[in-house]
């Protein structure tokens, strides 16, 4: 079995990509691919020399051996995978397929940058998918309570397979129904469906990290809008300064998620670790930034939900205005767009000038068996907002990417935030 991880999540077109490799096989080679609608192959490297290492402490550099890559120069930025396969060695569950970027074995998450070329930057959660990453540790057969940050790990190390692919995840003891064909906190789960609709309408995105964010190394003045998908919890004091910054500045950001920036983490580059720093909501509420709040909101981890979505309330909003809806319409029920984690607003604690553009309620979640919870007053909610010379725009629902996948209307509310947002402003 191989295992592997890159030095640095974010490598520029042109350098060299660096891995950690270790595996029980005498020899094994590389296959970097481009994942967005479908898989680009791109190279192969190898054969290596494989060599054997044993996994280290939850917090602490792996110091794996390493291998280099020289990557062409006129490779499209964006998000890609490395796939490795051995010459012998042992197997298990999770191995590698070729129809999917997602495994628990034999694959890396990286990002290619390249000169900013796009109006849209997608940014791929890596603090939350190191957050439930467990490495090697697979929950559904073993207690790895301590193995990660949501498992209660007080510091993890980026410097471990897992992160997006490639190791097991806290989540996979709770499978998602609506959508078991990959763990939940992973990159194929929801932001591999949001470059895909990306690539199927045509529309440019550039790709980053958390990390980019938080060392300031995305060129987000070069961007007209942010967007993030998914479940983008875990943020850096200084990935927030940045973004917020940014948008005060002219910026705007598309949140098509939930639990945004509700935990806050510490990251010290010289380990490449990331610690657990609170909740944003003990001193610097996440609202300020995102308009809508999990302390407002509700989730329901296992088990079936009644179909639900937004009935929209404020389709004369301007970022609606080519969605083609009305108010009273229901968007996304088809697809249980509701679920399974959402935010609300907390009316305490709104920004100026929110408004809400649509509201669902927790209609019929059972959650008196444990398997979710409702905050008191708890609604999901999608919500935009000025702030500064920039604006925001909220999803509300981790389930947004997965619905846009085949959901009409939410594609059509996409497509008209963004092009709005690419038409006021930015760079």
């Amino acid at each position: 079995m191989l295992r592997a991880y890159p030095a640095d999540p974010t490598v520029d077109a042109g350098g060299t990509l660096v891995l950690h490799v270790a595996t029980d096989a005498p020899r094994f080679r590389v296959q970097i691919e481009r994942w967005s609608d479908g898989c680009e192959r791109i190279l192969d490297a190898g054969p290596f020399e494989g060599a054997d290492a044993v996994p280290g402490a939850v917090g602490a550099d792996w110091a794996w051996p390493r291998i280099e890559i020289p990557l062409p120069d006129d490779l499209r930025g964006g998000a890609y995978i490395a796939r490795f396969s051995e010459d012998g060695g042992t197997t298990g569950r999770g191995a590698p397929r070729d129809d999917t970027p997602d495994a628990r074995w034999g694959t890396a998450l990286f990002v290619v940058r390249t000169r900013p070329s796009a109006r849209v930057l997608v940014n791929l959660p890596l603090f939350t998918y190191h957050a439930y990453n467990t490495a090697h540790l697979d929950l559904t057969r073993r207690d790895a309570d301590g193995a990660s940050l949501a498992g209660g790990a007080a510091a993890v190390t980026l410097h471990r397979p897992g992160g997006g692919t490639g190791g097991h995840v806290h989540d996979e003891t709770v499978a998602d129904v609506y959508d078991r064909t990959t763990p939940r906190q992973t990159f194929a789960h929801w932001d591999l469906y949001a470059l895909a609709w990306f690539a199927r309408e045509g529309i440019a995105v550039d790709v980053c990290t958390d990390l980019d964010l938080h060392r300031g190394t995305a060129a987000l003045d070069r961007y007209a809008v942010l967007c993030t998908f998914g479940h983008d919890a875990y943020w850096t004091r200084e990935q927030r300064a940045r973004v917020e910054g940014w948008i005060d500045d002219g910026g705007h950001v598309a949140f098509c998620g939930a639990g945004t920036c509700r935990s806050r983490v510490q990251y010290d580059e010289a380990t490449a670790t990331l610690t657990a720093d609170g909740a944003w909501a003990d001193d610097e509420r996440e609202d300020t930034l995102t308009g809508a709040t999990a302390r407002s909101g509700g989730v329901k981890w296992r088990g079936t939900r009644p179909p639900a979505g937004y009935r929209i309330e404020d389709a004369s909003h301007w970022l609606l205005r080519d969605a083609h809806v009305r108010d009273g319409d229901l968007v996304g029920a088809g697809a249980y767009l509701i679920g399974y984690a959402c935010d609300g607003v907390d009316d305490a604690h709104a920004p100026p000038g929110l408004r809400v553009l649509g509201r669902a309620p927790f209609s019929g979640w059972n959650v008196a068996d444990g398997s979710g919870a409702i905050e008191p007053g708890g609604h999901a909610a999608m919500v935009a907002f000025p702030r500064g010379r920039g604006h925001v725009f909220n999803a509300g629902t981790v389930d947004w990417a997965r619905a846009l996948a085949w959901d009409a209307r939410v594609k059509a509310i996409t497509r008209s935030v963004l092009r709005r947002f690419c038409e006021t402003g930015g760079a």
